[in-house]
């Protein structure tokens, strides 16, 4: 019988397994990282003492494929360096900022958030928004300023 949070293929308690009890409150998440479909065992890799040097030898990398606002296909290749290249942390973590598609959309993101805010803390922008016909004009002005930074590049 396997010791309850114990990873190990040992039958019982007393063998000489160097396995690590794992704290309930730890998950641990064993998957393919890389696009590279491996046929026959995995490799032994005995060389690392730490974490970076298994990432070093085997560098994890996967493709994705994500979808933009138009209902296109954006592929990108994803590197993970180290465990924090797979956090996402609500935007601000490294598989955000490692991937150019994820941190495009990131950037819009706080831009339209930025926006929101500033329209909610603006009493005369809040009051032109609503009046339809102040809102078409300056609807119509934006489109026209924006016109202007587009020829001007």
């Amino acid at each position: 019988m396997l010791k309850e949070n114990f990873i190990s293929h040992a039958e019982d308690e007393e063998s000489n397994a160097k396995v690590s009890l794992i704290d309930n409150n730890k998950s641990i998440i064993c998957d393919q990282y890389t696009s590279d479909a491996e046929v026959g065992n995995p490799e032994l890799f005995e060389g690392g003492d730490t974490i970076k040097d298994v990432f070093d030898h085997f560098k994890p990398n996967v493709e994705v494929s994500f979808t933009d606002e138009e209902g296109g296909s954006v592929n990108e290749t994803l590197h993970f360096n180290s465990i924090k290249d797979f956090e996402a942390n609500g935007g601000r973590g490294n598989l955000v900022s490692n991937s150019a598609f994820l941190s495009d959309i990131k950037m819009k993101a706080d831009i339209n958030t930025k926006v929101r805010k500033q329209i909610e803390q603006n009493k005369k922008l809040r009051d032109i928004l609503k009046d339809e016909k102040s809102r078409d004009e300056f609807k119509a002005m934006i489109e026209i300023m924006l016109e202007e930074l587009n020829n001007s590049k």
